[in-house]
This record gives C-alpha cells, structure tokens and sequence, in this order.
C-alpha cells in the first residue's frame, strides 16, 4: 500500500489525463460526474456516491444558531435542504441512487448556483422522471465485551411526479457510546499536600461503565408547485434517551464511586421554502424554519457515602425568516442579496445538592435571549474560462440579554468581507484564494453551568464574546487520472477576542481562592496555522482495478498565552492532529465491496485555572463487506474498532491556580471493545 500511494503521488506530479476522462464536464467551473461514474461500486444512496467524489470532503455543515452560517458543502437539485436538525447526511442517505442524474463538483462562479461562502461545492441532481421508492433497512450492532445487543430499524419512501415529491422516514434506534466501557482508574495523591489521603501516593481500581440509549426520528418533506414557484415543507420530530452509568471499586474502599447519569433530548423543526421566478432573470427565495429543543440531565454521584445530585432542565427555541434574491446580471455577473432575521432563546435552571444540602451554581439558572439580524450582497464574476472571482460584504448585528443569576445585556455588530479566486491554469490543476473575517458564535452552553458531577461541574460566563478570525487561505488541487485527486489547503488567521478557559473570581474578594472557579472566557489576540491535505487515490492503473484509497490529514497550531500562568500553550479543546484513512476494493463480478476505515488517534486538552484535562481517543479500525445482488437487496456486515482503542482521561488538579504543585490526579483508561454490525437493506 505505500508504495502504491508514493507511486500515484509521483504521477500527480507528473501530471495525466483530467477528470474529463471519466465524464468530467461543464466547463472549467463544473466537473460532472454522471451516475454511470458510480456504477462499479453499485451504491445505494446518494450519500454512498458523495464519498466516492475524487478531491471532495464531505461536510455537513455547521452547529450554530441562524440558517446562512450552518450551510454544509453539497447541495440537491442546486438547493441548500431547508433544515438544520435534519442533517444533511441523513437527507442524502435517503436519497436512492437509482434517482440520481449526476453529481456536480462546482468551484469558482456558475450561475444559479450559491457557493454560500465555500470554495467546493457538490450538487447532487435527481433525475426529472416520475418515480417511487420505499426502503425497508434492519441492523443489529453487538459488542461481545459488554455483551450488549442493538437493534435499529429504519423505513423510507421517496415520491417524484414532475414537479412534485413527498420524502418520509421513520428510525428506531438503539445505540452506544463508544467512549464508555471497562477499564482501569489510577488515582494518585501527592502525599506532601495530602498526608492523610487513602491513595498513598496512588491507588488503581477496576471502573466499570456503560453509556448509550435509544433514538428515535420521524421526519419529512413535501414539495409542490405553487403560485407560479415552487413551494417545499419539511418536518422533522427527534426523541433521545442517554444515560451513563459509571462504577470504580478496588481495595481502597474510600475512593469507591457510582454514578448514574440520564439525559432526556427532544426537539422538533419545521421549515418552509418558497422559490419564485421574478420578471426579467432574478429569482426570490423564501425560508421560514421553527426549532423547539428541550433536554433534561439528572446526574447521581456516591463517592464513598458521600451523595451529590447535580439536575438541570433546559428550553430552546430558535425561529428563522430569511429572502434571497439571486438575479444574473448578465452570462458572467451575477449579484445575490440577501438578508435574515432571528429570535433566539434559552432558559436553564440547574440544581446542585451535596449530601442533601443546596450548593449553588454559578450561572446555573439563567436566561438567555437573543435578537440576531445580517444581511448582504455576494457579487460572482467569470473574467475568463479559467478565472473566476466572487466577492461579498456582510454585516450581522445581535443583542443579547441574560437574566436571573447573572443580568446582562450586550449589543454586538461585525462586518464581515470575503474574497475568493478561482484559478484554473491547466485542465488538472487549480488554484483557489480565499480572505475572509469570521466571526464565530457564541455558545450559550456557555452561558450556563455545565460539566458532570464524576469529572467536575463549570461554571457559566454570560460575558463570553464572539472570537473573531481573520483568515487567509490558499489551495492547491491537481486532479489525474479518470477519478484522482490530491489537495494541499494552508490557512493563516490572525485571532482576536480568542475564546479559553479563564478564572472567574468574586468581585468582592477578587484575590481570595475560595472565589475562584473555572469558565470559558475572552484572552485577548492569537494566531492560527492549519495544514489539510485530502487524497482520492483510484488504484487501477496500480494493478488493483476497482481499488480506491482515500485520506484525509490535517494539523492545527493555535498558540496562545495562557491567563492563569502567562506562558504560551495550545488552545484549549483544538485538536493538533486529526485524519482518516479509507481504503475500498469493488468486487464487480461477486456484486460486493469490501474495505478498511481507520479514523487516527486524536488528542484534546482543557486549560483549566487550577486543573488541566488531557484526552486521548486512540486510534479506530474497521472492516466492512457489502453484498448487492440483484432485486434491490443489500446485506453488510462490520466488524469495529478492532483496535479496541483507548479513551484515555487523564485529570490533573492542582493546589490552587496553576501553576502551583500537583494536588492530585485521576486517570480514566476506557475499552469498549470490538463492535459487529449486520445491515439488511431492502428497496422496493
């Protein structure tokens, strides 16, 4: 295998015959990959054919509040789905196979199509003709070391007469967390600050745990003409019951310890797109989208006879209306403007009890209301067939206001310019130039209490401010071959108001310890380096006909001067490393696939004031066979983490704020062990 990839990297180099070979079309701006493309590897759904895509990564867009800035990088039918808690890999995995036309790979400027700030795209076109489609699928994932036993089941339909479809699904699921299983506990007590601790100096002991529960989705989505456009609804209802539950035991009985964790999730959207065709070549484009969340944490935690009770209830609500207007200037400008409105809301009140007495929580019963508009013009324009240039100006203003524990209010607004450049030299080669200023949103998790009552409760900061990013990006993409590609992405971004962890005080008695405590918090200018490299390596001319492999490797470096001792460190919650690696081999002739998928290992750490959390998630290895006989039937089967990979939590708690000597430690090593899942899928 790694000779096979050193040998196609040294023809990227050399250059070789372009995505055109294989269907490629549409010009300098559009590589066209018809359905034909995919026929080798028989795929089910058009999710299954995106992750077939030379050169492309799939992203299914962004957590945050507002519908512009969660945009992910594919689009159906040249649309963005109007939802967001309907993921977009679960929209395209409903999506037959059999009803995709083609898949586009859109860079640079093309008409009709809103690139929505990103520098590649994927549309996914469906075919025009009637059709009708109903999906049966059963699964059942085991893990021998637990012996827990997971079914799912999942119904689909999809309708299309003209103009018209209807899309539904049903999943009852029951699921784990793969982060939680038996494993060791070794706490350590520094004998000089704690004489009289039980570990003396360190102890380990056998944990126990098991976390998981059920899900359960309904979902769909109507779409029909109207008025002289085109009117789409869309619904989707998610219920989730999670629950934790953690055990330690060994010799010394004073560091014994049990807890019980339950989370209760339940959401509902509703979302409403209108599209209208108006007089000359401009087009409107309406979207209403309604989201209502409430979740439920109710943790018990016995250290030792010793009871906490930590509850918290939470409400959400997030209402949408935004009007695009898209109008072609002429073949080679086109001008979009749009503008969004939004009203946002949460309200959390949180309980903490240590043996039967009331403890309070700061931040832990509050508030949050949020009134968030932005708006802006996006100009797209082709100066030649190999150079294309788009621009835009956006502005957002919000208000936030936090009541209860903490009042407060805060009017913020930012101007947000972008400039990309697509260049295409040759055939296999691009170039794409990205300057942008991000402003990143503010989490109102943030705002309130969080943590687990076994690992630590945080407080909440309603004073957060957005961090902000000015960013300069280069790619560099050479494509060869009929189906490879390779992608080298360097970025810089020059940081302001950087989001960390800090140490909140009294302000009656600022210096006082007994006042501190840990939350999130601004800490002033930073800078960010990230590397990304992306392979679509097809193995054909290697001797390995219908083999593919595909990587993705990225790194990260965000040095910042720490709050609490001054020194430099990492940011805390960023990954330095992370990559995948996917290795895929078509059977034609035994209608199968078979394949390898490693995720690498990856690594996090929290700067706390007085503590520092390091995490370690260890490598992850699976295969996975796929039989596809004729009569719309599938059977797969996986056989999981065969590493058996660590998670690994490693708490270090200091005397008082860092970085004064070592109090004490806790390190969690955690296997869950191997996982099979069997899938039969039925289409009809």
């Amino acid at each position: 295998m790694r000779h096979a990839i050193l040998i196609g990297l040294g023809a990227c180099l050399l250059g070789s015959s372009a995505w055109a070979d294989a269907g490629g079309q549409g010009g300098a701006n559009i590589a066209a990959f018809p359905a034909g493309f995919f026929s080798e590897a028989r795929p089910n759904t058009a999710m299954d054919m995106i992750n077939r895509l030379p050169g492309f990564v799939f992203d299914s867009g962004a957590q945050v509040r507002g519908f512009g800035a969660a945009a992910g990088n594919v689009l159906i039918d040249g649309q963005r789905p109007t939802s967001k808690q309907d993921d977009l890999e679960s929209i395209l995995r409903r999506i037959p196979a059999a009803q995709v036309a083609r898949i586009e790979l859109i860079h640079g400027a093309v008409p009709g199509i809103d690139m929505q700030g990103k520098t590649l795209i994927a549309n996914v076109v469906r075919k025009s003709e009637a059709s009708h489609q109903t999906t049966l699928a059963g699964a059942y994932d085991y893990t021998p070391t637990s012996g827990r036993n997971m079914p799912s089941l999942r119904v689909e339909t999809s309708q299309r007469d003209g103009a018209t479809s209807f899309e539904g699904s049903v999943l009852i699921a029951q699921f784990q967390d793969d982060g939680a299983g038996a494993g060791r506990e070794t706490y350590w007590s520094n004998p000089a600050l704690n004489p009289g601790a039980a570990c003396r100096p360190s102890c380990v002991e056998h944990l126990a745990a098991r976390a998981g529960g059920w899900q359960d989705t309904l979902s769909g989505a109507y779409a029909t003409p109207v008025l002289g456009g085109k009117l789409r609804l869309n619904a989707t209802l998610t219920g989730t019951v999670y629950g934790d539950r953690e055990g330690d035991s060994g010799p010394v009985v004073a560091e014994n310890s049990t807890l019980n964790a339950t989370n209760r999730d339940a959401a509902l959207e509703m979302g409403v797109n209108y599209q209208h065709r108006l007089p000359g070549r401009a087009e409107l484009e309406l979207i209403a989208l309604q989201q209502f969340h409430q979740f439920k944490d109710d943790d018990y935690y016995n250290a030792n006879g010793l009871v906490q009770e930590y509850k918290d209830y939470n409400r959400l609500s997030e209402s949408i209306l935004r009007a695009i207007i898209r109008h072609p200037v002429n073949d080679t400008l086109r001008l979009t403007v749009d503008g969004e409105g939004a009203y946002n809301f949460q309200r959390t009140g949180a309980n903490f009890m240590v043996g039967g007495v009331a403890t309070p929580v700061v931040a832990g019963d509050i508030r949050v209301d949020e009134t968030r508009l932005e708006g802006g013009a996006t100009l797209a324009w082709t100066l030649s067939s190999s150079l294309n240039l788009e621009g835009a100006v956006r502005y957002e203003s919000s208000i936030i206001a936090s009541s209860g524990d903490v009042t407060a209010q805060k009017s913020l607004g930012y101007l947000k310019p972008r400039l990309v450049v697509s260049w295409t030299p040759l055939k296999t080669d691009q170039i794409r130039l990205r300057l942008e200023r991000l402003v990143g949103q503010l989490d109102f998790s943030a705002f309130v209490a969080s943590g687990q009552l076994n690992t630590g409760l945080h407080a909440g900061n309603p004073s957060l401010l957005p961090q902000t990013e000015t960013l300069a990006e280069i790619t560099y993409q050479h494509s060869f071959w009929s189906s490879g590609a390779i992608s080298i992405t360097y970025g810089h971004s020059e940081l302001n108001q950087t989001v960390d962890r800090i140490r909140g005080f009294n302000p009656a008695d600022p210096t006082n310890p007994a006042g501190f405590y840990d939350t999130p918090g601004n800490i002033g200018a930073a800078h960010k380096d990230e590397l990304t490299t992306d392979l679509s390596l097809p193995l054909g001319r290697l001797g390995d006909r219908g083999g593919l492999f595909k990587a993705t490797l990225g790194w990260r470096w965000i040095p910042v001067t720490d709050p609490v001792t001054g020194a430099s460190r990492p940011q805390s919650q960023v990954h330095p490393f992370h990559g995948e690696a996917h290795l895929i081999q078509d059977l034609s002739a035994l209608k199968s696939s078979v394949g390898i998928d490693a995720r690498f290992a990856r690594t996090e750490t929290y700067y706390r004031f007085g503590e520092i959390d390091h995490f370690r998630f260890g490598t992850y290895l699976g295969l996975f066979a796929e039989y596809k006989p004729p009569g719309g039937v599938s059977y797969r089967l996986e056989a999981d983490n065969l590493t058996n990979r660590a998670t690994v939590r490693d708490y270090v708690y200091y005397q008082s704020s860092r970085p004064s000597a070592v109090q004490s430690s806790d390190l969690r090593q955690q296997f869950t062990g191997p996982l099979f899942h069997f899938r039969v899928r039925k289409t009809y």
